[in-house]
């Protein structure tokens, strides 16, 4: 979220018909009900004029009283009843549908949008557009348009029939006007700034607080809860200070508006009383304007909470619509069909987002069908970035990247993951049952099936000593399960799905050695028959690889068999000998 000038209100509007989707023509039905509500409001007070001239006249003719009167009940029922059908949009449920559409469409968008732009976002800005954002978009649905509404055909009917009755009361009271245009901009100006910060600092305290419940296990075990709690509540600090101060600042605009409606009957009553002993007005009339302003009060009292509620609404739409309108990676034509699995990148570049240096450099290779291949080098190098274009994580620059002679970029995204399995080193499952998690790249497959990959990925002995078995919830993150049972989990997932190219991420990296042998055992049958490609920081478990490709600052230097590149004792031979030293080392 970044700070920006206020949306105008016509942008708005347009903004606010977006986000009610399907429930456009309702909405703004609605609105046209407001519209008839507050013109007829207009009317009955305006018709005080005629009524309190007939009222105190020398000689008043009750028949016309009893007519004025009538017609001000009529069009007041009117009013209710329009009133009543606009907020029927809200009463209805229309709210909710309008709610649950947003948040479905921006699931949408969050599954379709590029995982680079996606990675942008921080954990707790995106909780605050799915929950809060959300919730604010709609008050524009129902409370704001008709406080608006209110405001502007109210005193605008009102003024238009003052000038049918004294052309210059209707004058000093428009003069009102133009002293609200430079307090509205003031106001808005200063509330976007002042939102965006509080929006900004809000998505900082969701994404800290999240972080902190995240780690909280480790921070126990470091002894460090207390520096992180003191990170944490300097957010919520920041917080505070931001509301006092919006508090504080808003103060003077509710000041500013009370004087000038004051100042607006002070003039009118002067103004008047000179007209009154002129005797160019009659004093009925201008005691019927003095009340009608002062009825007026109510609805112009409103202009700066209304103004306050629009940037609430302003940032929540503008927040949801960016998401809305991220558009996914293209699927170029014509689309092209994978006719093996051998994979091959021709002179790939590669810049992340934001970033002015190159990740990867120039980088050209073939991996042939059912083979493996062990991508190795230092860490930030560019490893895990070519298993991710592989992927389509993001569009390359420069080159190609094919799949059986297919160009990934003309092949669609669901097809092309379809293709691929991956196995990283810090697993991922859900809170869900050990069942669904399996399933979760494969949800048709048959209980058999899920036996099978559960056997293969040596999961049975764990699974069968859960409370449920397989109905066993494993809780946020996989947290009730041990490292190794997460990633033999996740290899079960991998062999339901039946990929013919697998991606692993150096996944027995942080395991324990008799963890180790299992999840090797899981891979073993995972990889059988199928392109591998291996993100290897260890060596030693990748010697029988069919390529290796040692990565340095975003370039392939090295390539071949262990034995070659040994023999070439270039990058790989240094590596290889540091990785025995330390093997060698005793306490």
């Amino acid at each position: 979220m970044i700070n920006r000038s206020y949306t105008p209100l016509k942008q708005l509007y347009k903004l606010a018909i977006e986000a009610t989707g399907e429930k456009k023509a309702l909405f703004q039905r609605s609105l046209r009900y407001f519209v008839i509500t507050y013109i007829a409001q207009g009317i009955v007070f305006a018709m005080f004029y005629p009524l309190m001239k007939e009222l105190f006249a020398k000689e008043p003719d009750m028949t016309k009283v009893l007519l004025l009167f009538g017609a001000m009940v009529l069009i007041g029922i009117l009013s209710l009843i329009t009133k009543w059908m606009g907020h029927d949009f809200d009463f209805s449920g229309n709210i909710v549908d309008i709610t649950h559409g947003l948040r479905t469409r921006l699931g949408k968008s969050l599954r379709r949008m590029p995982l680079e732009t996606l990675s942008e976002f921080k954990t707790g800005e995106l909780n605050a557009i799915f929950s809060t954002n959300v919730e604010e978009s709609v008050l524009v649905m129902g409370t704001v348009c008709s406080m608006l509404i209110e405001l502007i055909f109210v005193p605008v009917t009102i003024v238009a029939i003052t000038f049918i009755v004294d052309w210059r009361l209707a004058l000093f009271m428009v003069g009102l006007f133009p002293l609200a245009i430079p307090l509205y901009h003031k106001i808005r100006n200063t509330n976007v700034s002042e939102k965006s910060t509080f929006s900004n600092a809000n998505a900082e305290l969701e994404a800290g607080f999240i972080e902190y419940i995240q780690g909280l296990p480790v921070l126990r075990a470091v002894n460090k809860t207390g520096a992180n709690e003191k990170k944490l509540q300097r957010s919520i600090d920041a917080v505070r200070r931001i509301q006092t101060s919006g508090l504080n600042r808003t103060q003077l605009p509710y000041v500013i508006l009370g004087l000038m409606i004051e100042g607006l009957l002070l003039v009118l009553l002067f103004v008047g009383a000179y007209f009154v002993l002129g005797s160019t007005l009659e004093i009925l009339t201008l005691a019927a304007c003095l009340l009608i302003v002062a009825r007026l009060v109510e609805p112009i009292s409103l202009f700066v909470a209304v103004i306050n509620l629009f940037e609430t609404t302003d940032i929540a739409l503008n927040n949801i619509n960016n998401i809305l309108n991220i558009n996914p990676l293209e699927t170029r034509t014509p689309k092209e069909v994978a006719k093996g699995y051998d994979i091959s990148f021709e002179d790939v570049d590669f810049t992340y987002h934001g970033q002015d240096e190159k990740t990867i450099k120039e980088a050209s290779f073939q991996l042939p069908e059912r083979s493996m291949t062990a991508i190795v080098g230092h860490s930030g190098c560019g490893k895990t970035t070519l298993t991710k274009l592989l992927m389509r994580y993001a569009d390359i620059q420069k080159g190609s990247i094919r799949i059986g002679g297919a160009d990934i970029r003309h092949i669609s995204q669901e097809e092309l993951i379809k293709h691929v399995s991956v196995v990283f080193q810090d697993v991922y499952l859900f809170d869900d049952t050990v069942m669904n998690n399996i399933r979760m790249d494969n949800p048709n497959a048959s209980e058999a099936d899920v036996f099978d990959a559960v056997k293969a990925a040596h999961c049975n002995e764990f699974i069968d000593r859960l409370p449920k078995g397989y109905d066993t919830t494993i809780g946020d993150i996989g947290g009730t399960l041990s490292g190794g049972e997460r990633q033999r989990i996740s290899i079960a997932r991998a062999i339901l799905k039946k990929a013919p190219i697998v991606i692993l991420d150096e996944p027995t990296a942080a395991l324990d050695t008799e963890s180790e042998v299992s999840v090797q055992q899981a891979i073993n049958e995972l990889v059988k028959d199928k392109t591998v490609i291996v993100i290897a920081h260890r060596l030693s478990t990748i010697v029988g690889a069919d390529q290796i490709l040692v990565m340095d600052d975003g370039k392939i230097i090295e390539r071949g068999k262990h034995h070659a590149l040994m023999e070439l004792k270039g990058k790989y031979y240094d590596m290889w000998a540091a990785q025995q030293r330390v093997k060698a080392w005793s306490v």
